[in-house]
C-alpha cells in the first residue's frame, strides 16, 4: 500500500483536516437512507464518532504525559498507582472508541444503499471494506482481546540514559496465560512481548486519518460526491494531534505508524508553542542521533489473584527511538 501523507492545521479555528468532512457536508438528502433506518444524518454520525475517538486520544496523551513526568526513574512512578491505573483506563477507552469508529464509518457507507446486500455488490464499498480491514488490524485486535477474552492491560517500564538525560520508557501488554504461567498473551504478542504506549496514540490517530480518506474516496467513487473543501471546523483533531506530538516517540520492536503514513503539521498563524512539552524525545526536544543509549531497570506489572504462582515478565524485542524530520 502506498504511503500516505496527511496535513493537519493545529490552529483552533482552522478548517477541518479530515477529508471526509468535505464530502459529507455537501451530501444531498436524496442520496442516503440513514434517517429511514433510524440513524442520524451521515455527517452527524461522523462528527459524533470522530469527536469521541479524538477526545479519548487527547485524554490518553495527557495522562501519558503526566505519567512520564511522575519520575525519570521507576521508583517514584511505582508509588503513583492511581495515575498508572488512570492511564490504563484511557488505553482501554481509546482502543474501544477507535474500534467503534471503524463500525461507524462502515455504517455511514452502508447507509448510502437501500440494503446491505446492494452495498456489498458495489465496487467502491468493497474497496472501502478492504482498506478498513487493513487499517484497523492493530486496534481491532486489541479491542477484541479486551472485550471477548477478558484480557487485561498491564504496564511495562524501562529506565534509559542518553548522555546526561535519564528517563523511563513505558509500554503495555495484554495479559494472558500459557501453560499455567501468567505472561504477555502468547497469541496477540507472538514474539513481541510489549508495545509502546505512545505508539498506540499514533495508531489511533492514523486510524482516524486513514478512515477519513477511505470514506472520502468511497463517497466520490460510489455516491458521486465531488471533491471540495469543507467549511467545517473540527478542533478535536487539532487537540489530539497537539497532545500526541508532545510525547516522546519510540517503539519496543513493533512497527510505528510513521512507517506507513507521514504527517505534516502546520499552523496558519505560525504558532507552534503548544507542541513544546519539554519531554525528551518529543518534537521540540528530540532524541539525539549521535549519543549512545544505555538501559537500566525493567519492570513488568501484574495483578495477583491469590492462586497463581508462576509469572513470566515481558521482554521487549528491541528499543527504537523514532525521529521527527
Amino acid at each position: 500500500m502506498k504511503k500516505r501523507t496527511f496535513e493537519v492545521d493545529i490552529c483552533s479555528d482552522s478548517q477541518s483536516s479530515l477529508d471526509a468532512h468535505a464530502s459529507l457536508s455537501i451530501v444531498e438528502q436524496n442520496r442516503y437512507f440513514h434517517t429511514n433506518n433510524g440513524f442520524r444524518l451521515p455527517l452527524g454520525i461522523y462528527n459524533v464518532s470522530a469527536s469521541r475517538v479524538c477526545e479519548k486520544i487527547t485524554r490518553l496523551s495527557s495522562n501519558i504525559e503526566r505519567y512520564i513526568r511522575a519520575g525519570n526513574v521507576l521508583l517514584p512512578i511505582n508509588r503513583n498507582q492511581e495515575l498508572m491505573q488512570e492511564t490504563i483506563d484511557y488505553l482501554e477507552l481509546t482502543l474501544y472508541a477507535a474500534a467503534e469508529h471503524v463500525d461507524d464509518v462502515i455504517s455511514i457507507a452502508a447507509g448510502f444503499f437501500p440494503t446491505k446486500g446492494k452495498a456489498k455488490k458495489d465496487q467502491g464499498y468493497k474497496k472501502l471494506e478492504k482498506a478498513i480491514k487493513e487499517h484497523k488490524k492493530f486496534i481491532a485486535t486489541g479491542a477484541n482481546y479486551l472485550k471477548h477474552k477478558q484480557s487485561r492491560i498491564r504496564m511495562f517500564s524501562m529506565e534509559f540514559r542518553q548522555g546526561g538525560v535519564t528517563g523511563s520508557l513505558h509500554g503495555y501488554f495484554f495479559e494472558g496465560v500459557e501453560n499455567g504461567t501468567v505472561c504477555p498473551d502468547p497469541t496477540i504478542h507472538k514474539g513481541q512481548d510489549v508495545f509502546s504506549i505512545t505508539t498506540l496514540v499514533w495508531e489511533a490517530l492514523y486510524l482516524v486519518l486513514n478512515l477519513s480518506k477511505d470514506l472520502a474516496d468511497f463517497l466520490r467513487a460510489s455516491v458521486k460526491i465531488p471533491a471540495g473543501s469543507a467549511n467545517i471546523q473540527f478542533p478535536r483533531l487539532s487537540q489530539a494531534v497537539i497532545a500526541a506530538v508532545r510525547l516522546p516517540i519510540y517503539t519496543f520492536g513493533e512497527e510505528h505508524p510513521f512507517a506507513r503514513s507521514a504527517l505534516r503539521i502546520k499552523s496558519r498563524n505560525n504558532d507552534y508553542s503548544e507542541l513544546d512539552s519539554g519531554l525528551y524525545g518529543s518534537i521540540e526536544n528530540r532524541w539525539s542521533k549521535d549519543v549512545k543509549v544505555s538501559f537500566g531497570q525493567v519492570i513488568s506489572r501484574f495483578e495477583g489473584d491469590g492462586v497463581t504462582k508462576s509469572f513470566r515478565f515481558a521482554q521487549p524485542k528491541s528499543v527504537s527511538f523514532q525521529h521527527w524530520e
